[in-house]
């Protein structure tokens, strides 16, 4: 059983927590799916309390972090020291991702400093004006890192999340419960497209790393 941690912090977005809860809830074989934060609990930005199953320090005990976004919560967090130095994160040994401006972290800790990523579209120019190198992408990966623009994204980072541990088999027995009527074949076109596709560019970026460039 992989262990999936979801951080989360005051002001977070509702979207962006309730679908990636329950889309990583449907499976209860493959994965267990911790909330972290500071608190014992955190609302939402229209208010909702959620309750948290463990302090935030706990990422490093994770498989897989995923952190959430909040146009006011993730100012809040970057300016948080405790929330910050809390977290514990190595690509090299986990699977990270965020959704929309959860990126600013994974950037602020230094884990995407100059590599891709990509956010919300509304905050693109605040992280570019932050050194960020954001893509006009719904999914950047880079190595063990995912990032995702824009809340339906979450289809496509948790997707991806789905097929790194398993396989497209397992994303789709998450899915597919999901997918509007009628429409099963159009959506799975489109999820799928669009994971291979951030794939192949993150196979690309790490070629492109280790090989040098003849002048």
């Amino acid at each position: 059983m992989y262990k999936v941690g979801i951080v989360l912090f005051d002001d977070f977005t509702d979207v962006d927590f309730f679908l990636m809860y329950d889309l990583l809830g449907r499976t209860t074989d493959s994965w267990t799916v911790s909330i972290l934060g500071t608190k014992s609990e955190h609302h939402s930005h229209l208010g909702i309390k959620v309750k948290t199953d463990g302090h935030v320090s706990e990422t490093a005990e994770q498989d897989v972090v995923l952190i959430t976004s909040g146009k006011r919560g993730i100012p809040a967090a970057m300016n948080d020291v405790n929330f910050m130095s809390a977290l514990t994160l190595d690509p090299n040994k986990q699977l990270l991702g965020s959704i929309c401006a959860g990126s600013f972290i994974l950037h602020e800790l230094g884990i995407l400093k100059g590599k891709p990523l990509t956010t919300n579209p509304d905050a693109k120019s605040v992280l570019e004006s932050m050194g960020g190198n954001v893509q006009d992408l719904p999914l950047v990966i880079d190595g063990n890192v995912a990032t995702a623009g824009g809340c339906l994204s979450l289809m496509y980072l948790v997707g991806w999340l789905a097929e790194r541990l398993f396989d497209s088999n397992k994303r789709r027995s998450i899915q597919n419960q999901l997918i509007p009527a009628g429409q099963l074949a159009l959506f799975e076109e489109l999820i799928s497209t669009t994971i291979q596709s951030a794939e192949l560019e993150n196979l690309h970026h790490d070629r492109s790393r280790l090989t040098p460039k003849v002048r």
